[in-house]
């Protein structure tokens, strides 16, 4: 009764350790998921940002299929994986897709989710790459006023994530849909508030942009002075960099300027070192532009007409793409203008045929009416005034229609204006119904968490008690896996002893008969030598005269002499071919098979090979080499732990070759101290001139080669 206390205490104190030890194994459990789950995150961000890329690789190459199907399949992995900013960052690549398509109402649908995302997290870097999107959208459009209220929506954002590059480059697009619109001085306004924002990078790429575009400006404002300004300080920038492609680009900007000026030879300079840059970057669209501006400021007036006509050939070679018939149209038109200027009306007329022939079905007024205008040039050069008149009458009303056509533009931008606020009124709507969607689901889902909580504590408790059976599952599982491997072991070292014991058997009956024969030997010598020897010796004693008296009994004491000495030398052969080879009949070969055979086991597999043994009868060498092979096997038995084992005996025309592998553990062979059985072999071996070679490896196991010469 007095032990009762005590037993309960402990049995309290085992439980309370229990109890320890499945929280710790479930704190260790959640850890390592959320380590995983923190690893498999990280991987399908980085998937996430892979797919991005490719869309906007994809995108930029105007591959608009190959660029929606990545940004939709980025968008997938982002809502399986709860990743809005990722998800709104693939719908805004979708949203030029659908603009590609001339789908606005898509693209901006797809826009508008993008924002609602990014201002549920409050991602403001999210929401100013919406507003710019939009933005860019409108103005691609031509819906300038709409382009206007999305960047001035994004100039709005006030937050510290929103850097000073960013704001600067949304300055600088504000700016670009003011000089569409020609409002001037609030661009040049946006650039200059550009260039304050990104002054600490005085160097940058969008700086010079920014001074290339304010150059533009002023001179499409006529203010060609801040003009060759702003050109001048971007080309310096771009000389710094040697960047040729947009050096050259400048040197045309300030050849244009120049000719606006009436410097034609400043003009002239800055347009032939455009195109000696072109030509080196082969640049085959800008220098056609190139050319065709040089053979205009030749052919003005007159003042070098070859050399216009040269860049003219120069430039309809190179015509190429989409442009080509436009841009040959106008190379045609040139040289008609040029030859009726020359009053070469032929030639003119052949010119002015190939410019109607190519501009057919181009839609342009405005290279129809100069058409016009050079058809009744020429015909007043003709003297044929009457179709000069007609082509003149046609001369104004194209002029009207060009008119019109301005008007009709301008008409058709108020009507995309009004489409797109309509569109923008149907989103509204749809964005509203979705809202009351997601009012009407949330509401469901405030009801379904309580019975979440339910199942969750369920599932907690579900997931205690698989802890515990598979605790305890493992425990007995390693208790027999203990045991298994206790058996086996056992079972391997009586294995072992049993090799050990039938060893030590066949040497014990090598050395008994090895004995026996010695001492028959020793009998043979002695006993039955020495009783011929003196059956002999009193043999002759006989008297002579006795012996001689009578011929036949001569003959008889003689064979019998002779029979004697017979007897004796055939006694002293058997007893020195004893001592010589004292187990005749020992048979290397099947001695070497039954031994393989008795060492193999289920833990040690053993080949073996033997070639050239079948006749060799030199028992005292063939005792000798199986014992060299009993203390190389032993040694692999004791020591290597190997599962293989390989014996490979040859005798060849110099010896006997025995060659041991095993794949054990091995060993170093230069820190290996050898026991007192290598030793012995290597004595035996230096008696018959023979040698011996260990490779030892502890990745692959032992070799050991031995070769012993017969005599």
């Amino acid at each position: 009764m007095s032990n009762k206390p005590s037993t309960i205490k402990t049995t309290f104190y085992i439980q309370r350790f229990f109890a320890l030890g499945v929280m710790i194994l479930f704190a260790i459990y959640c850890t390592q998921c959320e380590k995983t789950n923190q690893a498999t995150k990280q991987h399908t961000t980085s998937q996430i940002d892979s797919l991005h890329k490719q869309a906007f690789a994809f995108m930029r190459k105007r591959q608009w299929e190959d660029s929606f199907s990545f940004a939709t399949k980025a968008d997938s992995l982002a809502i399986i994986n709860k990743n809005p900013t990722a998800s709104a960052k693939s719908l805004r690549i979708q949203a030029y897709y659908w603009n590609h398509k001339n789908r606005l109402d898509s693209a901006f649908y797809v826009l508008q989710q993008s924002e609602r995302i990014e201002k549920s997290t409050n991602n403001y870097k999210g929401i100013l790459a919406v507003y710019n999107t939009k933005a860019l959208l409108y103005k691609r459009n031509e819906l300038y006023d709409e382009a206007l209220e999305s960047y001035m929506k994004a100039l709005s954002i006030q937050d510290s994530s929103i850097t000073k590059k960013q704001r600067s480059t949304t300055h600088a697009n504000l700016a670009n849909v003011y000089t569409k619109l020609g409002i001037y001085d609030k661009a040049v306004d946006h650039y200059q508030q550009a260039l304050v924002l990104n002054k600490a990078d005085a160097t940058s790429r969008q700086t010079i942009r920014t001074y290339t575009n304010l150059g533009n400006v002023y001179s499409l404002s006529s203010d060609y002075k801040l003009a060759e300004f702003y050109y001048i300080k971007a080309l310096q920038h771009y000389q710094t960099f040697e960047n040729d492609t947009e050096i050259a680009k400048l040197y045309n900007n300030l050849g244009a300027l120049f000719y606006e000026k009436g410097e034609d030879l400043l003009s002239l300079e800055y347009f032939k070192k455009s195109i000696q840059l072109k030509e080196q970057l082969q640049d085959s669209s800008a220098l056609v532009e190139g050319y065709l501006n040089i053979a205009e400021l030749y052919s003005e007036k007159n003042r070098n007409m070859p050399i216009a006509f040269k860049y003219l050939d120069k430039a309809s070679q190179l015509v190429t793409g989409e442009k080509k018939a436009s841009n040959l149209a106008k190379i045609h038109l040139s040289k008609a203008s040029m030859y009726q200027a020359k009053y070469q009306i032929a030639k003119a007329k052949k010119e002015l045929e190939k410019a109607i022939l190519l501009s057919k079905n181009q839609g342009k007024l405005t290279f129809e009416r100069y058409l016009v205008k050079i058809q009744s040039e020429i015909a007043f050069a003709e003297g044929n005034l009457k179709e000069a008149y007609q082509y003149r009458i046609a001369y104004e009303k194209l002029n009207d229609s060009v008119f019109n056509e301005q008007k009709l533009w301008e008409i058709a931008a108020i009507q995309k204006s009004n489409q797109a606020q309509a569109k923008k009124a149907e989103i509204t709507l749809l964005e509203k119904d979705r809202m009351l969607a997601e009012e009407v689901a949330s509401r469901k889902q405030e009801e379904n968490k309580k019975l979440y909580g339910y199942l969750i504590a369920i599932a907690i408790s579900m997931c205690l008690l698989g802890i515990i059976a598979v605790y305890f599952y493992k425990l007995k599982k390693t208790a027999s896996q203990l045991a298994k491997q206790q058996e086996l072991f056992l079972n391997e070292r009586i294995q072992n002893l049993v090799n050990d014991q039938e060893i030590d058997i066949i040497n014990a009956t090598l050395s008994a008969r090895e004995k026996e024969k010695e001492e028959i030997s020793k009998e043979l010598h002695n006993n039955i030598g020495s009783l011929l020897t003196s059956v002999k010796f009193h043999f002759q004693a006989f008297d002579q005269n006795v012996l001689f008296a009578h011929e036949g009994t001569k003959k008889i004491y003689e064979k019998t002499i002779q029979i004697i000495d017979n007897a004796t030398d055939e006694v002293r052969a058997i007893s020195h071919r004893f001592d010589k080879d004292p187990i005749p009949e020992f048979n290397l070969e099947n001695a070497i098979i039954t031994f393989s055979q008795k060492v193999e086991n289920k833990n040690l597999k053993v080949h073996t090979t033997i070639h050239g043994l079948e006749e060799f009868q030199n028992s005292q060498t063939s005792i000798t080499i199986f014992r060299i092979l009993q203390e190389l096997v032993n040694n692999v038995l004791k020591h290597a732990e190997a599962s293989e084992l390989s014996i490979n005996i040859t005798r060849n025309s110099d010896g006997i070759n025995i060659i041991v592998e095993d794949n054990g553990k091995g060993f170093n062979v230069g820190k290996k101290q050898h026991g007192i059985g290598l030793k012995n072999l290597k004595k035996q071996l230096i008696n018959m001139d023979g040698s011996c070679h260990i490779d030892s490896n502890e990745a692959r196991g032992t070799i050991v080669n031995v070769d012993i010469p017969i005599h």
